[in-house]
Protein backbone atom coordinates (compact mmCIF):
# COMPACT_ATOMS: atom_id res chain seq x y z
CA UNK A 1 0.00 0.00 0.00
CA UNK A 2 0.98 3.62 -0.47
CA UNK A 3 0.59 6.55 1.82
CA UNK A 4 0.09 10.24 1.16
CA UNK A 5 1.22 13.28 3.05
CA UNK A 6 -0.42 16.70 3.06
CA UNK A 7 2.09 19.52 3.29
CA UNK A 8 1.59 22.89 4.92
CA UNK A 9 0.49 24.35 1.55
CA UNK A 10 -2.39 21.85 1.23
CA UNK A 11 -0.72 19.92 -1.54
CA UNK A 12 -0.71 16.19 -1.46
CA UNK A 13 2.23 14.12 -2.55
CA UNK A 14 2.63 10.43 -2.82
CA UNK A 15 5.31 9.07 -0.48
CA UNK A 16 5.52 5.57 -1.81
CA UNK A 17 4.97 2.21 -0.17
CA UNK A 18 4.73 1.97 3.58
CA UNK A 19 8.00 0.88 5.06
CA UNK A 20 8.46 -1.19 8.18
CA UNK A 21 9.01 0.93 11.26
CA UNK A 22 12.57 1.99 11.87
CA UNK A 23 14.29 1.55 15.16
CA UNK A 24 14.76 4.74 17.09
CA UNK A 25 16.91 5.25 20.09
CA UNK A 26 15.63 7.05 23.18
CA UNK A 27 18.59 9.37 22.89
CA UNK A 28 17.44 12.56 21.19
CA UNK A 29 18.51 12.96 17.59
CA UNK A 30 19.65 9.37 17.13
CA UNK A 31 18.25 6.92 14.67
CA UNK A 32 19.31 4.42 12.04
CA UNK A 33 22.96 4.02 13.12
CA UNK A 34 21.98 3.15 16.70
CA UNK A 35 25.54 3.85 17.78
CA UNK A 36 24.33 4.90 21.20
CA UNK A 37 22.42 1.67 21.92
CA UNK A 38 24.32 -1.29 23.31
CA UNK A 39 21.54 -3.71 22.43
CA UNK A 40 22.28 -3.42 18.70
CA UNK A 41 25.37 -5.01 17.17
CA UNK A 42 28.19 -2.51 17.09
CA UNK A 43 26.18 -0.10 19.17
CA UNK A 44 26.95 1.51 22.46
CA UNK A 45 29.72 3.86 23.34
CA UNK A 46 30.70 1.40 26.06
CA UNK A 47 30.75 -2.12 24.69
CA UNK A 48 30.78 -3.36 28.30
CA UNK A 49 27.00 -3.01 28.55
CA UNK A 50 24.25 -5.01 26.93
CA UNK A 51 24.34 -8.78 27.31
CA UNK A 52 25.64 -10.77 24.38
CA UNK A 53 22.91 -13.38 24.97
CA UNK A 54 19.68 -13.87 26.92
CA UNK A 55 18.90 -15.79 30.09
CA UNK A 56 17.19 -18.40 27.92
CA UNK A 57 20.37 -18.89 25.89
CA UNK A 58 22.79 -18.86 28.83
CA UNK A 59 26.06 -20.63 28.10
CA UNK A 60 27.58 -23.34 30.23
CA UNK A 61 28.35 -27.03 30.46
CA UNK A 62 25.38 -28.82 28.91
CA UNK A 63 26.17 -31.91 31.02
CA UNK A 64 25.04 -30.13 34.19
CA UNK A 65 21.55 -31.39 35.09
CA UNK A 66 18.92 -28.63 34.95
CA UNK A 67 18.10 -29.06 38.65
CA UNK A 68 21.70 -28.16 39.58
CA UNK A 69 22.08 -25.18 37.23
CA UNK A 70 22.40 -21.69 38.63
CA UNK A 71 22.29 -18.75 36.18
CA UNK A 72 24.27 -15.53 36.60
CA UNK A 73 24.82 -12.38 34.61
CA UNK A 74 28.59 -11.97 34.28
CA UNK A 75 30.19 -8.54 33.76
CA UNK A 76 33.85 -8.46 32.76
CA UNK A 77 36.47 -5.90 33.83
CA UNK A 78 35.82 -2.54 32.18
CA UNK A 79 39.25 -2.40 30.58
CA UNK A 80 38.88 -5.68 28.63
CA UNK A 81 35.94 -4.38 26.55
CA UNK A 82 33.93 -7.62 26.49
CA UNK A 83 30.14 -7.57 26.65
CA UNK A 84 28.46 -9.23 29.64
CA UNK A 85 27.06 -12.70 29.23
CA UNK A 86 24.45 -14.91 30.89
CA UNK A 87 26.06 -18.16 32.05
CA UNK A 88 25.01 -21.13 34.14
CA UNK A 89 27.09 -23.17 36.56
CA UNK A 90 26.76 -26.23 38.78
CA UNK A 91 25.58 -25.12 42.21
CA UNK A 92 27.43 -28.07 43.78
CA UNK A 93 30.84 -26.92 42.47
CA UNK A 94 33.23 -24.34 43.90
CA UNK A 95 32.67 -20.69 43.01
CA UNK A 96 36.11 -20.76 41.39
CA UNK A 97 34.40 -22.57 38.49
CA UNK A 98 32.45 -19.36 37.81
CA UNK A 99 35.67 -17.39 37.50
CA UNK A 100 37.33 -20.08 35.36
CA UNK A 101 34.30 -20.51 33.11
CA UNK A 102 33.75 -16.79 32.58
CA UNK A 103 37.42 -16.17 31.81
CA UNK A 104 37.49 -19.09 29.36
CA UNK A 105 34.27 -17.96 27.68
CA UNK A 106 35.72 -14.47 27.14
CA UNK A 107 38.89 -15.92 25.66
CA UNK A 108 41.04 -14.45 28.42
CA UNK A 109 43.95 -16.23 30.08
CA UNK A 110 44.55 -16.51 33.82
CA UNK A 111 48.02 -17.02 35.22
CA UNK A 112 48.15 -17.66 39.00
CA UNK A 113 44.79 -15.94 39.49
CA UNK A 114 45.72 -12.89 37.43
CA UNK A 115 44.91 -11.95 33.87
CA UNK A 116 48.06 -12.28 31.80
CA UNK A 117 49.90 -8.96 31.99
CA UNK A 118 48.06 -7.70 35.08
CA UNK A 119 49.69 -7.43 38.50
CA UNK A 120 46.36 -7.74 40.35
CA UNK A 121 44.30 -10.85 41.10
CA UNK A 122 40.99 -11.26 39.33
CA UNK A 123 38.08 -11.55 41.78
CA UNK A 124 34.33 -12.04 41.59
CA UNK A 125 32.19 -9.34 43.20
CA UNK A 126 28.49 -9.11 43.92
CA UNK A 127 26.46 -5.98 43.19
CA UNK A 128 26.81 -5.17 46.89
CA UNK A 129 30.58 -4.94 46.43
CA UNK A 130 31.33 -8.14 48.35
CA UNK A 131 34.12 -10.43 47.17
CA UNK A 132 32.83 -13.92 46.48
CA UNK A 133 34.84 -16.62 48.23
CA UNK A 134 36.05 -18.96 45.52
CA UNK A 135 36.76 -21.91 47.80
CA UNK A 136 33.09 -22.41 48.78
CA UNK A 137 30.48 -24.19 46.70
CA UNK A 138 27.95 -21.95 44.99
CA UNK A 139 25.28 -23.62 47.12
CA UNK A 140 26.91 -22.13 50.24
CA UNK A 141 26.56 -18.61 48.79
CA UNK A 142 22.97 -19.02 47.61
CA UNK A 143 20.37 -17.37 49.79
CA UNK A 144 22.84 -15.08 51.53
CA UNK A 145 25.48 -13.56 49.25
CA UNK A 146 24.00 -14.80 45.96
CA UNK A 147 20.62 -15.49 44.47
CA UNK A 148 19.82 -17.31 41.23
CA UNK A 149 20.05 -14.78 38.38
CA UNK A 150 22.41 -12.56 40.39
CA UNK A 151 24.86 -10.32 38.58
CA UNK A 152 28.54 -10.99 39.21
CA UNK A 153 31.42 -8.70 38.30
CA UNK A 154 34.92 -9.79 37.44
CA UNK A 155 37.36 -7.10 38.52
CA UNK A 156 41.04 -6.85 39.24
CA UNK A 157 42.06 -6.28 42.84
CA UNK A 158 40.38 -6.72 46.20
CA UNK A 159 38.10 -3.71 45.98
CA UNK A 160 35.61 -2.43 43.47
CA UNK A 161 34.65 1.22 43.11
CA UNK A 162 31.16 2.44 43.90
CA UNK A 163 31.09 4.06 40.45
CA UNK A 164 31.71 0.70 38.75
CA UNK A 165 28.99 -0.97 40.82
CA UNK A 166 26.56 1.85 40.00
CA UNK A 167 27.39 1.62 36.28
CA UNK A 168 26.81 -2.14 36.24
CA UNK A 169 23.53 -1.76 38.15
CA UNK A 170 22.32 0.77 35.57
CA UNK A 171 23.47 -1.42 32.66
CA UNK A 172 21.80 -4.52 34.12
CA UNK A 173 18.57 -2.58 34.75
CA UNK A 174 18.62 -1.03 31.25
CA UNK A 175 19.02 -4.43 29.63
CA UNK A 176 16.20 -5.98 31.61
CA UNK A 177 14.00 -2.92 31.23
CA UNK A 178 14.87 -2.33 27.62
CA UNK A 179 17.32 0.37 26.67
CA UNK A 180 15.87 1.03 23.22
CA UNK A 181 12.46 1.64 21.79
CA UNK A 182 11.44 -0.05 18.53
CA UNK A 183 8.77 1.99 16.81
Amino acid sequence: THTTHTTQHNTTRRLGPLRPPIARCRQVGSDRSMSCCPCFPGGGADHGVGYSNTRDTAVGDQNIPRARRCNFGIFFPADVNIRPVHMFFDREKAASKVLDGAVAHAGLVLERGRLVGSPERLNLFTLDGDVLRLDLELEAHLGSTLHPSSVLLLEKGNRISEERIAAVKVAAADVSGGGCVLM
